[in-house]
């Protein structure tokens, strides 16, 4: 892999179609170059167990982890994400979160329930990114992302895929959606008051994701015609 840092970190924030994209950049190491909690010990280890002798093999990390996980090595580093509209976020992450063991405290819970109680269904992409689980600041957020050498959008990801191969220097990109959950209702079968107060408690989400969107824009806004014409190729042969 190319850039200018040795250690590449991408924050993955759940239900943003990370796991789809976990798997293309799982393709551009060797064993033993990537920390990826999706696949040693079964999310079972913690990276502060690490010791020097293995952080100096590993290139990249991925994980549910909020900002501030690079403070664990010593190399120069850089990070990439991906956020998605927060109502869609949070509907998605609920069903989820039904199937999924070891979130017993989901169960029991109606969706309009774990939208008004559960800390996973606010705000939790500023969260992370701050870097701060208790108190989500988008100052904090946005600061970060600005160093971030890429922040994709989900509803956008084919796009954003095009950008993280240029960053990179990625191959193999080729992918079929992974951990989509199927057992949900639409957006449009939730109840107005659900998605109000979805609204409500991520307005800093929204606020960061508007703001990935237009950063997006811009970026697609300085290619050159060629470089355009690229993007819609390669949107066209990509999956």
């Amino acid at each position: 892999m190319n850039g200018e840092a040795s250690l590449t970190i991408f924050l993955h924030i759940p239900k943003t179609g990370g796991t789809t994209l976990n798997r293309i950049f799982q393709r551009q190491f060797i064993k033993g170059e990537l920390f990826d909690h999706n696949t040693l010990n079964g999310k079972a280890r913690r990276i502060g167990t690490l010791n020097t002798i293995e952080k100096k093999k590993i290139k990249a990390v991925a994980g549910h982890y909020k900002y501030g996980v690079h403070q664990f090595f010593s190399t120069p580093h850089n990070y990439f994400t991906m956020v998605r509209n927060p109502v869609e976020r949070v509907i998605s992450s609920y069903y989820f979160l039904l199937e999924f063991k070891g979130e017993e405290s989901v169960n029991g819970m109606n969706l309009e329930q774990f939208v008004r109680d559960d800390p996973k269904a606010s705000n939790l992409q500023t969260k992370l990114i701050c870097g701060n689980m208790d108190s989500p600041d988008l100052e904090a957020a946005i600061k970060n992302v600005k160093d971030f050498k890429m922040v994709g959008i989900t509803e956008r990801f084919d796009e954003s895929l095009y950008f993280l191969q240029k960053e990179y220097g990625w191959r193999n990109i080729h992918y079929t959606k992974e951990n989509i959950t199927k057992k949900r209702l639409a957006r449009k079968e939730v109840p107005d008051a659900i998605i109000k107060q979805i609204k409500i408690n991520n307005a800093l989400d929204f606020e960061l994701y508007r703001t990935a969107d237009a950063w997006m824009n811009r970026r697609i806004s300085m290619l050159s015609n060629s470089e355009k014409n690229k993007l819609t190729a390669f949107k066209q042969r990509i999956n």
